[in-house]
């Protein structure tokens, strides 16, 4: 079920928000119906007692993964990668168990002819929405509430579905990325391609720079080069908000060495992590940070 491709090297896998196209509309959606009130009765028993709001057990798991991201980045006491990790597999976990928004935008369909020549509408149709990422990669937008929904855009209708529901529905149609309340600074969680069957199967999975094969990978590619001190691995988006690379791959490089041989040395092992399995399947995107030793 997972999809599997090299792992994309642009800084910015992501970019969330409204589509240019897309222009926002007032309290109510583009069938006129205004949102106050608004439940999921019509939906059936699964999602009768649904007021729209955020699951409890969705909005803990991401303010934990905040949390953890903050005191590593302020350098707390007892603040490590294990304890983000953690909070990023918790909260892949927690996705599998509650309800997201789909947002439906009306678009044009069938136009005529009034008598006295307007052009007008004869019918909508009602599409998913996804949005390009900078290096060509398809996003899926979703929510975890009706206000969020909103606030992205206002004529969107919500059609509740389970968790799973959506990592299977980004899979299959070979969606890379899932972005959960785009343009909520304080909300906003992407899901990865790698994390995409864990999300439907409610597994646990760590973030690639959290993962001893994927160090163990990345090592045995630069065993044979004396240039490269040592290897680690990093969070290049610790609060998991799609707005950098997955992984930066830290190089430690022998000094004195040459602008041309610094470019060699990174198109080399570019090429071997593309021909490894493990790299290739654990690791959404990256970034290389060559540092001298």
């Amino acid at each position: 079920m997972a999809i599997r491709k090299l792992p994309s090297t642009g800084d910015a896998p992501r970019s969330t928000g409204v589509p240019e196209s897309l222009v926002p509309g007032g309290a109510a959606d583009s069938a006129g119906f205004p949102w106050d009130g608004r439940t999921f009765d019509h939906h059936g028993t699964a999602f009768s007692d649904d007021d729209g709001a955020t699951p409890a057990a969705w909005g803990a798991a991401v303010a934990g993964v905040r949390r953890a991201a903050a005191r590593l980045t302020a350098g707390e006491p007892g603040a490590d990668l294990d304890a983000l990790a953690g909070a990023h597999a918790d909260a892949i976990v927690a996705l599998s168990g509650v309800r997201l928004l789909i947002p439906l935008l009306a678009e044009a369909g069938e136009t005529g002819l009034t008598p006295d020549g307007r052009t007008v509408e004869k019918s909508q149709e009602l599409s998913i929405v996804t949005v390009a990422a900078p290096d060509g990669r398809r996003v899926m937008p979703v929510f975890s509430s009706v206000e969020a929904m909103r606030h992205w855009h206002a004529e969107a209708r919500p059609i509740p579905v389970p968790g799973p529901q959506v990592a299977l529905a980004a899979a299959q149609e070979e969606t890379d990325l899932i972005i959960i309340d785009p343009g909520s600074p304080a909300q906003e969680f992407g899901v990865r391609r790698t994390q995409l069957q864990a999300a439907a199967l409610g597994e646990r999975c760590v973030p690639a720079w959290a993962d001893p094969r994927v160090l163990e990978a990345f090592r045995a590619s630069m065993a044979g080069e004396p240039r490269v001190a040592e290897l680690l691995l990093v969070p290049g988006d610790p609060e998991a908000r799609l707005l950098a690379a997955e992984t930066d791959v830290v190089l430690r490089l022998a000094p004195g060495l040459a602008r041309e041989e610094l470019r060699q040395i990174v198109a080399d092992a570019q090429q071997r992590w593309a021909a490894d399995a493990i790299i290739a399947e654990r690791v959404d995107s990256l970034r290389v940070r060559p540092v001298a030793a």
